[in-house]
């Protein structure tokens, strides 16, 4: 279970979901958006995920790999965590990181410079372009689009059904989960309804904070599914 809460706090800072809420929070009228986005997503992402537990009820597949493919999974998924944290919590990978969006965006330009014969503004992704029009009911559209499960839900949906639970422990395992998974949504609504002014601020300082501190929270993350991962993975192939 406790690798199926480390996944759950790894999902609250998927990229998808981190960049919705950010938009969100910087426009107008965040409350309205923010709650339309919420509500959209939770709907989707707890059906999506009671849809698949059901599917893997009749289909051992989805959730249950064997005994002798489930240690290499683990220990493969740890090394891949490790290099991650690499990358997102030392200079020398996030210098890496900064090289690689460096030559990406010189690729690009040089492409637009090929095309139209000069660099054309770079578009905002379409979730961007979707929620800066203010409408609720598209923040509703993109919440429920953008938080489609990826793959530390399904990840989590995975052990959920490897781990044989009754329909009322998985259902509700599902239901933390996605609590978990949207807290940075959540932690802004509940504090707008009590006083808006001061979240709007709390808010503010957040999103500066999370801008300067966002690859170092994602490489200890990883560092710690890492672990997770290769403890996993060590104790199935010894058993």
């Amino acid at each position: 279970m406790a690798q199926i809460l480390l996944y759950a706090v790894g999902s609250a800072f998927f990229p998808a979901l981190l960049a919705g809420v950010s938009v969100i929070l910087t426009r107008d009228r965040p409350a309205a958006l923010l709650l339309a986005f919420y509500i959209g997503g939770m709907v989707v992402s707890i059906s999506v995920g009671l849809i698949l537990l059901e599917v893997a009820g009749s289909d051992a597949n989805f959730g249950t790999s064997s005994s002798k493919s489930s240690p290499v999974f683990e220990i493969g998924a740890a090394i891949a965590a490790f290099a991650l944290a690499w990358l997102t919590g030392s200079k020398r990978g996030r210098a890496a990181i900064d090289d690689w969006r460096g030559k990406r965006k010189s690729r690009k330009e040089a492409k637009q410079i090929k095309k139209h014969g000069e660099v054309q503004e770079a578009k905002d992704p379409w979730a961007v372009r979707v929620l800066d029009r203010g409408s609720v009911m598209l923040a509703l559209i993109a919440g429920m689009i953008l938080n489609l499960p990826g793959p530390f839900y399904l990840f989590a949906l995975a052990d959920i059904a490897e781990a044989k639970y009754s329909t009322t422990e998985a259902i509700i395992l599902v239901v933390v989960f996605n609590l978990i998974m949207f807290v940075l949504a959540e932690v802004p609504l509940i504090g707008y309804l009590i006083n808006p002014e001061k979240t709007q601020k709390r808010v503010e300082r957040f999103s500066n904070w999370l801008e300067s501190h966002g690859l170092r929270i994602i490489s200890i993350f990883a560092l710690l599914w890492g672990l997770s991962s290769l403890g996993k993975g060590i104790r199935d192939l010894l058993g």
